[in-house]
């Protein structure tokens, strides 16, 4: 075997998170329910009767004809923003990417909240950045603690952080949602401080209930954010599309730092056709409704299997999060459930920095309410072995 000379990022192998055991009970990934996968056969053909836009590279930017459907899409939740302000990329993750690439080098802190978005972590880490961790309360993050860690930065001499990246709307994986106030209070600081808020915010149209908060983006009157989105969540993982909106400067360099000749313009029509029909939002009322019933289920689930976990029950999204007693080990009682047939995440693989143990990362999208329930069933079964020998 050839003495290979792997870099940083690679020396560490894991399993993936896509990656499942053959008939497992899948409770930690944020797939997309089986039922609720959308028929593009319409759509497909009116891209392949396009030929000379679909089937070539796409341009840097995206379709414009997409850009402008993102445009009216964001519209609805008081975004107002111009073609030139749209970026489509690859899903979410990508522009998370570019974003970083136009923003950090290597030793630059970024501000995430602890816990966060793990393969957001993954993604970050690859640019070599140092996080600076503020935790949450349930209005979001921590706006005081955050304050007095930059103002003790700046007294120091130190590096200022470059970018922030939060999910403020059903948080991944803790599931809560940022007040007002904290939204308005990050954008003060963003100004005050000089970072870039990078908003990813792929669920906000799957509520269950109460009132939708104003994204970041739609209260920036300075371009400090930059808005993330995605069909992941509303449409389907596979048709790989998202989109960054910032301010045209911002989006073109991010658009220069592509290196896969543009994104799919076959896929990005698929996309388009659905947008400018109404399948877009009759599909998204469907997968609200349908992902309450799931995290009912669950939610009922770990009430009557784990009665000891404190459990936040989400008001929307993918995700719910779970703190385990003290003493018991959620890595192990993770393991332990692997071995009887269902997955679910250890809470430490969102963390930044140390870890816990004691919480477990759920997502109720993919399984549906039956294999949910017998899914915490086993998952109890693990639970208590582990807490006999705590």
């Amino acid at each position: 075997m050839a003495a290979y000379r792997y870099s940083r990022r690679a020396e560490i192998l894991g399993k993936s998170v896509y990656d499942h055991a053959p008939g497992a009970i899948v409770l930690n990934s944020g797939l997309a329910y089986p039922a609720l996968l959308p028929d593009v056969a319409r759509e497909a053909e009116i891209a392949s009767g396009r030929a000379e836009e679909t089937m070539q590279y796409g341009p840097l930017m995206g379709l414009d004809d997409l850009r402008d459907q993102i445009v009216r899409y964001v519209a609805a939740d008081g975004i107002g923003c111009k073609r030139e302000n749209v970026l489509v990329t690859n899903g979410a993750k990508h522009a998370l990417d570019l974003a970083c690439r136009v923003f950090v080098e290597p030793g630059d802190r970024v501000i995430v909240t602890k816990p966060t978005y793990m393969t957001a972590l993954i993604n970050m880490r690859t640019h070599g950045v140092a996080f600076l961790e503020i935790p949450q309360d349930r209005e979001g993050i921590d706006c005081e603690c955050l304050e007095a860690e930059l103002a003790r930065l700046e007294s120091c001499g130190e590096r200022m952080p470059k970018l922030l990246f939060d999910v403020p709307d059903f948080h991944n994986p803790t599931g809560i949602t940022m007040s007002l106030d904290r939204r308005m209070r990050l954008i003060g600081m963003a100004r005050r401080y000089g970072f870039v808020i990078c908003e990813d915010d792929p669920y906000r149209r799957i509520r269950f209930e109460g009132d939708p908060i104003p994204p970041l983006k739609a209260l920036d009157e300075h371009g400090v954010v930059i808005a993330l989105g995605t069909v992941s969540k509303i449409l389907s993982p596979g048709l790989r599309t998202g989109w960054a909106i910032a301010h045209a400067e911002v989006v073109e360099r991010m658009s220069m730092q592509k290196s896969e000749g543009g994104s799919s313009p076959f896929l990005q029509r698929v996309v388009a056709e659905l947008m400018r029909s109404n399948r877009l939002a009759r599909h998204i009322e469907a997968v609200a409704s349908q992902m309450r019933i799931h995290r009912d289920a669950m939610v009922a689930s770990l009430a009557r299997e784990i009665p000891d976990a404190r459990v936040r029950a989400p008001s929307g999204g993918y995700f719910l999060w779970a703190r385990l007693p003290e003493g018991v080990s959620a890595e192990k009682v993770a393991s332990r459930a692997c071995e009887l047939g269902v997955e679910v995440s250890p809470g430490g693989m969102s963390f930044p920095g140390s870890d816990p143990d004691c919480y477990l990362r759920f997502a109720y999208s993919f399984p549906g309410p039956d294999e949910i329930r017998e899914g915490i069933r086993r998952l109890g079964r693990a639970y208590r072995a582990e807490a006999r020998k705590a």
